[in-house]
């Protein structure tokens, strides 16, 4: 069917193309886990050997997996105006078109018509979603992505700028935080969330590499959302980027550098001269160390690299997303980089082709799964961490869990405040009313928001295990933290959970 470019293991500079009618023969590349396979969800997954001709209106295809428009009335960021019939499948690649719009209502300049794509079913963590896309060649963004229904967490997959100046040697690695009202959108700025691959230049960038003189390459992207606080990034089959609670991972060239943000000016993190996130590496090694990352969050300044400025509420990622594939003119495009009316009319340039997307989940071996995943169904915690494999969810004193390829647990839910839940999402959990402060903590926390009397405030382990029980009030609200070790907790009082960092 198509050329693929597979970076070998050994090699930066050698490659191989081989001839795939299918990814079958493709292993996914991220780890399920001990004691795990990977499972194929077919109702997310794709190989677009079907044909779906461009219409004017909003139409399912796929079999009913996507529909041919962005996943609410919105049509585009800077000039960018998402039409129907920019959307087709051509019996081997969904094929997305963009052409000039002379409409100006957005920035008072013409526009480009372009095509989005989303899907009908939602993932959420433990899963893992790659594609094989073949970028416009054009002063444009090439996008797969994921979002969450309500537009506050989102997770770039990739963002190419096929034929921007400059930037068109680089693949944008990326996620956002946002909060709706008023509108502020954290993502990370630091230099090395802009990927660098040695078989793209400045003056030949991912756009010629893709087009290849009409023989068209695509590039495998993909992530693995291992959990709220975790993403790992892949190009072609190969692990480049990792976000991980408070620190960073990144290949460059051939080095991977373990990063944490230095400080906070405001609700984001700080930056340097340069414009870009100042950074300080922590360690830097010839190979991947999920070691090296734990202490470098570790020994951070507490800052996260998923949401610094707090926009989720502490919990991370944690929402179902739809998965989105169009091509874009933002604005700061719009303003420096507007493609030309010759390349919006060139089939060469105004087109990209994804040749199949695939989605996997993180299964047990043995078949039975993770159990249940919710509230309403999980099991309860039988005191052995060892007997539960990554991806499954237990409840122990109230509190939801989830198992990490790690071995840790990451807290998902209180259960005695929320309400539940369909197709693994956890939806309506009240705005939590205590708050802990201060939070990274040394030697004491003060619980504030406590109504009137007394209440019995638990320290708990990450892992479900009561360290203490102290009582609680308005007056009497401090909790001595001077024999715990540096790590996270959970604070549970009132029927609320808070997590607690440790220094």
């Amino acid at each position: 069917m198509k050329n693929f470019y597979l970076i070998l293991l050994l090699s930066f500079n050698l490659g191989h193309l081989v001839n795939a009618q299918e990814w079958s023969n493709i292993p996914v590349p991220a780890y399920a886990g001990p004691g795990n396979t990977w499972e194929l969800q077919s109702n997310l997954s794709d190989d677009f050997n079907y044909n779906f001709n461009a219409v004017n209106y909003k139409s399912n295809f796929g079999n009913g997996k996507w529909y041919n428009f962005y996943h609410n009335g919105w049509d585009g960021p800077g000039t960018t105006y998402w039409t129907y019939n920019k959307v087709k499948v051509d019996g081997d690649n969904l094929v997305i078109t963009v052409a000039k719009s002379n409409n100006t209502s957005k920035m008072g300049i013409p526009g480009v018509f372009s095509g989005c794509v989303t899907s009908n079913n939602r993932v959420v963590y433990p899963v893992y979603v790659e594609s094989a896309i073949s970028v416009a060649n054009i002063s444009l963004a090439s996008c797969f992505w994921l979002l969450s229904p309500d537009d506050t967490q989102e997770i770039d997959i990739i963002e190419n700028y096929g034929n921007v100046p400059w930037f068109k040697q680089f693949t944008h690695i990326s996620h956002h935080s946002f909060i709706r009202t008023p509108f502020t959108d954290y993502q990370p700025k630091d230099w090395n969330s802009w990927y660098n691959d040695n078989r793209v230049t400045a003056n030949y960038g991912w756009g010629d590499w893709c087009w290849n003189n009409g023989n068209r390459r695509y590039m495998r992207m993909g992530v693995y959302w291992v959990g709220p606080k975790h993403f790992e990034y892949y190009i072609d089959g190969q692990l480049v980027r990792v976000m991980y609670h408070n620190a960073t991972a990144t290949k460059v060239n051939g080095t991977w550098e373990y990063q944490y943000f230095n400080a906070m000016n405001g609700q984001f993190p700080a930056n340097n001269a340069n414009g870009y996130t100042a950074v300080t590496t922590y360690a830097t090694g010839s190979v991947y160390n999920f070691s090296t990352i734990q202490a470098a969050s570790n020994n951070s300044n507490g800052i996260s690299v998923i949401d610094p400025g707090n926009f989720q509420g502490g919990a991370g990622f944690t929402k179902a997303m739809d998965i989105i594939i169009n091509v874009e003119s933002q604005q700061w495009l719009a303003l420096n980089h507007t493609p030309s009316d010759a390349d919006l009319a060139s089939s060469a340039r105004n087109q990209m082709k994804v040749d199949w997307v695939r989605v996997y989940k993180p299964k047990s071996s043995s078949g039975d799964g993770s159990n249940g995943t919710t509230c309403a169904d999980a099991p309860d915690y039988n005191g052995n961490s060892n007997s539960y494999s990554a991806g499954q969810y237990v409840i122990n004193g109230g509190i939801l869990y989830r198992k990490r390829s790690d071995g840790q647990w990451d807290w998902i839910a209180n259960c005695n405040s929320s309400s539940r839940v369909s197709e693994l999402v956890i939806e309506d959990i009240p705005e939590a009313q205590i708050a802990l402060s201060p939070n990274p903590a040394k030697g004491f926390v003060k619980i504030s928001g406590l109504g009137e009397g007394s209440f019995q405030a638990e320290i708990v382990t990450m892992q479900g295990q009561i360290l203490s029980t102290q009582t609680v009030s308005r007056a009497t609200n401090t909790l001595s933290t001077a024999d715990l070790s540096p790590g996270v907790y959970i604070i549970k009082v009132a029927g609320e959970a808070q997590k607690l960092i440790v220094r």
